[in-house]
């Protein structure tokens, strides 16, 4: 299934044809897997057929005076019969005409068999998850692994699809809140324990692009990502923890490259917004909190008629983002941009400069 979000560019052409030909190469471990099924009655007919040919060999004329049929003879009609093609003369042992009638019957259990079998294997793929996923992502190659599908997690799976990555998700709830809307997403959602080390293998982990451990439980994120290290599986992880010095803690000790503490990166958001109106994101670099601010640039304020890179050099912010009226976000405007009223900007800047640039988008007194 694919997804294309409101906004989103299109998957570049090689993309999206490598990534249909790894599911139909998965299509076809999975049918190959599903013709397993037949060979219960596949051996039933043959050995059907080959106790129903030597009988007719035998026994199967219709009088004392007719000859004995053929092997290929005798083969061929117990084959007609078991496809319910019923013809010819009666033999005169009363055994031999029983299976006659017999085999018609004996035939269509054993195709029904075989197709209501082959039918809930192949196209029943929730039936069988599992095998499903682990045989597309094991053809996949280059995906991205969630594990837990709250809020957060969906979220995550959110900006992966918009940032057209190839999403596998593991939940441990079948009824979770989210799970239907991230499959609509285009996201593959197996329903498991991610602590099982079987089922990360199972998503070809050694393949993937990297990991994100995102469950509300601390403990099992820490005993995923320590599974995931234990596999020898040299990819990017990325741990959600709710305990800041545990967190740090991690990132030393473990080995995994990003762990990140959701109250560490709430807390500047939160207290940034109280301070200072207009704030939508936060940044860290050391003991320096950068935010972004978006505000409507008002006319006469001291911002407007002024280009981004005017504004950059004399203020030491950055604009990020423009939107004029009725139009869509420009990001990383061009140093020469004009900034013109009314419309929408975000700019990047120190915390606790915040008010003051704020304050030079005000009309002079």
């Amino acid at each position: 299934m694919s997804y294309w979000a409101p906004g989103r560019a299109p998957l570049p052409w090689p993309v999206r044809l490598d990534r249909a030909a790894r599911r139909g190469l998965a299509e076809t471990r999975f049918l190959v897997r599903g013709l397993r099924v037949l060979i219960r009655p596949t051996v039933g007919l043959l050995v059907t057929a080959t106790l129903a040919a030597t009988l007719l060999h035998e026994r199967g004329a219709p009088d004392h005076e007719a000859p004995s049929a053929t092997w290929a003879e005798s083969f061929f009609h117990a084959y007609q019969l078991l496809m319910g093609q019923v013809g010819g003369a009666l033999p005169m042992d009363p055994v031999a005409a029983a299976v006659l009638y017999l085999l018609p019957l004996v035939g269509i259990f054993f195709l029904a068999e075989g197709v209501l079998k082959l039918g809930f294997t192949v196209f029943r793929k929730g039936d069988h998850p599992e095998v499903w996923m682990s045989m597309l992502a094991g053809s996949s190659k280059g995906h991205m692994v969630v594990c837990g599908l709250g809020t957060v997690g969906f979220r995550i799976v959110e900006e992966l699809i918009h940032l057209g990555e190839q999403v596998f998700v593991v939940e441990r709830r079948a009824d979770a809140e989210f799970v239907d809307q991230a499959r609509a997403l285009g996201a593959e959602v197996l329903i498991g324990d991610a602590r099982a080390e079987n089922l990360l293998r199972s998503l070809n982990v050694g393949a993937a692009k990297g990991i994100i451990i995102a469950t509300n439980d601390d403990l099992a994120n820490l005993e995923i990502a320590m599974d995931v290290r234990e596999m020898r599986v040299q990819i990017p992880i990325v741990l959600r923890l709710f305990d800041q010095r545990l967190a740090q803690k991690v990132r030393h000790t473990l080995g995994i490259e990003v762990s990140l503490s959701t109250s560490a990166l709430a807390a500047p958001l939160f207290a940034s917004a109280a301070l200072c109106p207009g704030v939508v994101g936060t940044h860290r670099i050391d003991d320096r909190l950068l935010v972004v601010i978006e505000f409507d640039l008002v006319a006469g304020g001291g911002l407007v008629g002024r280009s981004a890179g005017e504004v950059a050099g004399a203020h030491q912010v950055t604009v990020i983002g423009l939107r004029r009226p009725g139009e869509d976000w420009i990001t990383q405007p061009p140093a020469d941009t004009r900034l013109e009223p009314y419309a929408t900007v975000q700019v990047l800047v120190d915390g606790a400069r915040a008010a003051e640039i704020r304050s030079l988008n005000q009309p002079s007194a």
